[in-house]
């Protein structure tokens, strides 16, 4: 396995040794400090790094043979010895830059090096009199791109020269700001498995002990949990729970967050139709009417401006509806064998001439939803044909006799369906699209502006099956998902 070691050098990497004891080097005399370590490369060695610290800070070199040590770097070298590493440094004049660490990133390779790593790449992201900050202009108040460039390239280069199989980032020194985003570059360049050490100054434990590189636990800032679920309201009104999803997925496995975030992705599965995991206490994401759900997952992907959903959606929103009303009425064969054979639960066989086939192969027979296949026991059994062109249509209105669904499946006709067709099978094309919200709005199936629920010929459907309120069913649960993320 080849790893990449991933450092941001500060001020504290790299400390002197004087009589046993370790101490930092004064903050506001970095720089100047570094010069010297500089111009006296050859009366300096790096030493193990002593458990304890003690104070004050050095002022000032002492004229004889400086041993130096890097506790941080030692730290992270107990828990992995890399094959390659990149250092990230500032470089900036003394004068004005006192503070900077100018000659830590050397300090660091030379440990490196002699610890077994083969490749060490030092990368400077500001030098001369260069800032962090221009807050001047708003992009570059925090830090400014050209900083920011160089970070990425240098992380882009040295991910390109290793190749590596792992990549470890101890971004512990320097800027916060840069710290963070020196680890999210990585990220998001990365094509292999990155883990996050921090290190823990031993010489503050009593007794003290040398200092200790441990994988870092990641605990959501109250910050981010704010953020994430806004932008997840944000996306849900929108129509789009895969998109909260992805929010609040990165969230998920905090025990804290998850009281929200488990509401995200039950609304992400039910969106999918895939199976809701257990504990879900939003009742309509579970609602024991399939015409409810599909006529939900209508007025979602309308919002989310998802057409080629909307449009198969909208079709089995009336294919849903129908065997609501249908499971009422028939019972499937739980033979293994016979699984699309029903009985009607009353006893009594399809009436009239429009229900029952004849099996004289006409056109007229072909519309007649059912066939007779078996008798078992005294109860008749039969297969239930519910596709278009005369079946479903025959099933909505001589078998259930419900007037709303037979004149949903009339605006259906053979236009939509053979537009949901177009989307199943072609690719769904900008005009096509175009001219399937102009064909639904025609057929009062869409509003004007794209919704689903607020169509009269959807809502009297959807109280043939009891629901009192299909206007507000997407409202509701926008808003029951809206309290449940504001509490949590």
């Amino acid at each position: 396995m080849s790893t990449l070691l991933v450092l941001t050098a500060g001020q504290t990497d790299v400390q002197l040794v004087v009589d046993g004891l370790r101490r930092e080097l004064r903050k506001d005399r970095c720089a100047a400090l570094h010069d010297e370590l500089e111009q006296r490369t050859s009366k300096w060695r790096i030493v193990d790094a002593p458990d304890r610290k003690t104070e004050p800070p050095v002022e000032a070199l002492p004229e004889r043979e400086l041993l130096l040590c890097t506790p941080k770097l030692d730290a992270v070298l107990r828990e992995v010895v890399p094959a390659s590493a990149l250092l990230l440094e500032t470089r900036r004049d003394a004068r004005s830059a006192p503070g900077d660490p100018r000659f830590a990133g050397a300090v660091l390779e030379a440990r490196l090096k002699a610890s077994g790593a083969e490749m060490v790449h030092r990368r400077a992201y500001l030098q001369g009199t260069e800032r962090l900050e221009d807050s001047d202009e708003p992009r570059d108040a925090v830090i400014r791109r050209e900083v920011v460039r160089r970070l990425e390239q240098a992380v882009r280069d040295s991910i390109e020269a290793v190749k590596p199989s792992r990549i470890v980032v101890a971004a512990t020194g320097g800027f916060p700001v840069v710290s963070n985003l020196v680890e999210e570059i990585i990220r998001l360049h990365a094509a292999v498995p990155v883990d996050a050490l921090e290190v823990a100054d031993g010489a503050q434990a009593n007794p003290p002990i040398a200092d200790r590189a441990v994988a870092r636990t990641s605990v959501p800032e109250p910050l981010v949990s704010f953020q994430s679920r806004h932008r997840a309201l944000e996306l849900i009104a929108k129509g789009n729970p895969f998109g909260a999803w992805a929010i609040a997925e990165p969230l998920h496995g905090d025990e804290t967050e998850r009281a929200w975030t488990k509401v995200i992705e039950w609304l992400a599965c039910f969106a999918s139709s895939l199976p809701i995991p257990e504990g879900c206490d939003v009742p309509v994401l579970m609602h024991e009417r399939m015409g409810v759900r599909a006529a939900i997952r209508v007025e979602l992907a309308l919002r989310a401006r998802d057409i080629p959903r909307a449009v198969h959606g909208t079709v089995a929103f009336f294919e849903a509806a129908l065997w609501d009303g249908m499971n009422e009425r028939v019972e499937r064969s739980e033979d293994p064998k016979r699984r699309r054979y029903f009985k009607i639960k009353s006893g009594a066989a399809p009436s009239g001439d429009k229900l029952l086939r004849k099996g004289d192969g006409s056109d007229e027979d072909r519309k007649r939803p059912f066939e007779l296949k078996d008798t078992i026991d005294g109860f008749d059994w039969y297969w239930i044909y519910d596709g278009d062109g005369g079946p479903a249509a025959r099933l909505a209105r001589c078998f259930l006799t419900r007037s709303d669904l037979t004149a949903f499946d009339k605006a259906l006709g053979r236009s939509i369906r053979e537009l949901r067709n177009d989307v199943a099978h072609n690719e769904p094309t900008p005009a096509l699209m175009d001219d399937a919200r102009r064909r639904m709005a025609a057929a009062n199936l869409w509003s004007e502006c794209g919704t689903f629920l607020t169509q009269p010929l959807v809502q009297e459907v959807l109280r043939e099956l009891g629901e009192t309120r299909p206007k507000e069913l997407c409202e509701d649960l926008i808003a029951t998902v809206r309290s449940r993320l504001v509490a949590a």
